[in-house]
């Protein structure tokens, strides 16, 4: 299924990087003029200077973060004082080992040929989608959002395809009639839709066998428009037959669930979708992290775990070594420092793409590419659809995430990572303000200002894991 054209995608908070940047501005004036609550009665302990670095993934949400903890009081009653280096998850991993960085930041653990540190633990602290950012002027219509399969990815990032005009990128990026399919049925859960004017009608129906099944259960229908997923238009509990009228939403499709079992996707009225889009014969050319990075790392694990046959290398913090075949010597593949380093080179030259946190494309105001996941849907890097690809994630005992890169939520955008604090579990000073620290920015900051910034905040099983690991965090 392809979806409707749009201009170039404009995040929900166009101006992230602003933001940022008053909230960090705006405290550290706060702080200066000394203008902080009340501090609690009683002596409180002296200040500690914690000073973290590594992944540039989570740079941004690290600035907001850091920023809001070393003014509120009531976190941090000692008025410790946080601070991080974006300098790349290996420098990260490297400086935590050696004691250079009190915590580190990191989207990939140690590998097996890595020294690792002694007594330590990882923490997952944020997600994100990891997005295709690209420029590419002269497109009909101009400003057309592309779509591309995960195969193209990897074809595009491995140089098979090294033109923007190429006909494979065509093909996917043509209008497509969705045709009309009003009932969907599994595992004895029955959904039909009825349109009427400018109304639809679901009417679920549930066997014996099914109400035992999912007794204590919801049944949804969710409306996925444009990718994007709405708020269920029928959240009802499980019963032999139930029925709910709503508004027909146009161009959309809803996605039927029992529980969290997927039961199919309704389409109860027919509708194109999308335009012919139009390429230029623009070379590609690809930006991509120089050093080690967390960001390649995620990146090149997906490209190798779902098209092994063309990203043959297993992967790799660093984009050469897991590069299948020959790196082009041409000028097309460009090295860069950071998220930041990436993004920039793609804004500044016209037929550049790249790989990075959306957080980093949303603030320069960069296109990026919609991504076709597990079921074949083309779906937008955000918060939400990152959150719906990292709710399917297995996160094993020690903290470390395995993404699922077959997650069947039509909604679930299939490209993701998970940023990583590193952290010490022998008793110290450092280690009890690392652990407060973490602990805010896990229950306080990210709730709040993880989606604005362009991150995804962590729930369910990854949470309570990552608050397990940080209670060990300082415990000897």
């Amino acid at each position: 299924m392809t979806e409707p054209l749009m201009s170039a995608p404009k995040p929900k908070e166009t101006t992230t990087m602003a933001r940022r940047r008053r909230i960090v501005a705006g405290l550290a004036a706060a702080l200066a003029a000394g203008v902080t609550s009340v501090a609690p009665v009683g002596a409180t302990p002296s200040p500690v200077n914690v000073g973290g670095g590594g992944a540039t993934f989570l740079a941004n949400m690290m600035d907001v973060c850091r920023a809001l903890y070393n003014s509120n009081t009531a976190s941090n009653p000692g008025k410790d004082v946080v601070t991080y280096a974006s300098v790349g998850s290996g420098s990260g991993k490297s400086g935590f080992r050696t004691g250079t960085y009190d915590f580190g930041g990191t989207e990939s653990a140690y590998g097996a040929t890595e020294t690792k540190p002694s007594n330590f633990v990882y923490v997952p602290l944020v997600g994100g989608p990891i997005a295709i950012g690209y420029r590419i002027d002269g497109t009909a219509p101009a400003g057309a959002q592309i779509k591309l399969t995960g195969e193209l990815v990897a074809k595009i990032f491995a140089a098979q395809i090294t033109n923007w005009n190429d006909p494979a990128i065509a093909a996917v990026n043509k209008a497509t009639a969705v045709a009309l399919k009003a009932s969907v049925a599994a595992n004895g859960v029955t959904v039909k839709s009825t349109v009427r004017g400018t109304n639809v009608t679901f009417t679920a129906t549930m066997t014996p066998a099914a109400l035992k099944r999912f007794k204590g259960k919801k049944i949804t229908v969710t409306p996925v428009t444009d990718g994007t997923a709405g708020t269920p238009v029928m959240d009802a509990g499980a019963r032999k037959s139930v029925t709910k009228l709503v508004i027909l939403a146009e161009k959309t499709s809803y996605e039927v669930k029992a529980g969290t079992r997927v039961i199919g996707t309704l389409v109860p009225k027919a509708y194109t979708l999308g335009v012919n889009v139009t390429f230029p014969s623009l070379q590609i050319k690809v930006a991509y992290r120089q050093g080690n990075s967390g960001t390649t790392n995620n990146f090149a694990n997906y490209l190798n775990k779902e098209f092994p046959t063309i990203w043959t290398k297993a992967t790799s913090d660093a984009f050469t070594t897991a590069f299948p075949g020959t790196m082009p010597t041409d000028g097309t593949f460009q090295a860069a420092q950071g998220n930041d380093g990436v993004s920039n080179q793609v804004r500044d030259n016209n037929g550049t793409v790249t790989y990075a946190e959306l957080s980093f494309l949303t603030e320069r105001n960069i296109s990026y590419a919609k991504v076709s996941n597990a079921v074949g849907k083309y779906v937008a890097p955000s918060p939400e659809s990152s959150a719906k690809n990292l709710a399917a994630a297995d996160v094993a005992t020690d903290g470390v995430t395995t993404l699922n890169y077959k997650a069947t939520d039509a909604a679930s955008y299939p490209i993701n990572a998970i940023s990583y604090g590193l952290a010490s579990t022998a008793a110290s000073a450092k280690a009890t303000a690392v652990k407060s620290y973490f602990t805010y920015f896990l229950n306080k900051c990210a709730p709040t200002q993880a989606a604005p910034t362009g991150y995804t905040a962590l729930t369910g099983e990854i949470l309570t894991k990552a608050l397990a690991q940080v209670a060990k965090i300082g415990a000897g």
